[in-house]
């Protein structure tokens, strides 16, 4: 089931990836690997795919956290926008999420809505330990027009 959502600003902590296509699938898991061995507290993590300019896909793997929580040493802060977003929740094989996101993107046709690149997901930290299933929360903005 796809739904629409709003959400407040947001902060997360995390370490920032920024590269070309064909470089994400190297350099997410090493960040996601880095960001492991971090002693952090967290136990429910996201990646959010900011931007793509030129060729360069600008990426947070991370966690949420409270504005005054301290950074640890390598990682930055980022603020998520507040706003509207379509949500989907996945639970199968990460090889199946592609085609979330392409209902996701349908939805938002089919009903007049302007996705943008910007996403959330989402996923506790053992979904990640699970080899080949995860249960993620998938989101994206997106704006009337």
């Amino acid at each position: 089931m796809i739904e629409t959502i709003d959400l407040p600003e947001l902060t997360a902590i995390g370490i920032m990836v920024e590269t070309k296509w064909e470089d994400l699938p190297q350099a997410v898991p090493a960040a996601w690997q880095q960001l492991f061995a971090t002693e952090t507290g967290a136990t429910s993590f996201l990646e959010v795919s900011i931007s793509r300019e030129d060729g360069v896909y600008r990426e947070l793997v991370g966690y949420l956290a409270a504005k005054t929580t301290e950074v640890p040493a390598g990682m930055t802060s980022f603020s998520i926008p507040p706003g509207r977003y379509l949500r989907i929740i996945h639970d199968g094989p990460l090889e199946a999420i592609p085609d979330q996101y392409a209902r996701l993107y349908a939805h938002a046709a089919a009903h007049g809505l302007k996705a943008t690149d910007f996403k959330l997901d989402s996923a506790t930290a053992s979904d990640f330990l699970q080899a080949g299933t995860s249960c993620m929360l998938r989101s994206l903005r997106s704006s009337p027009g």
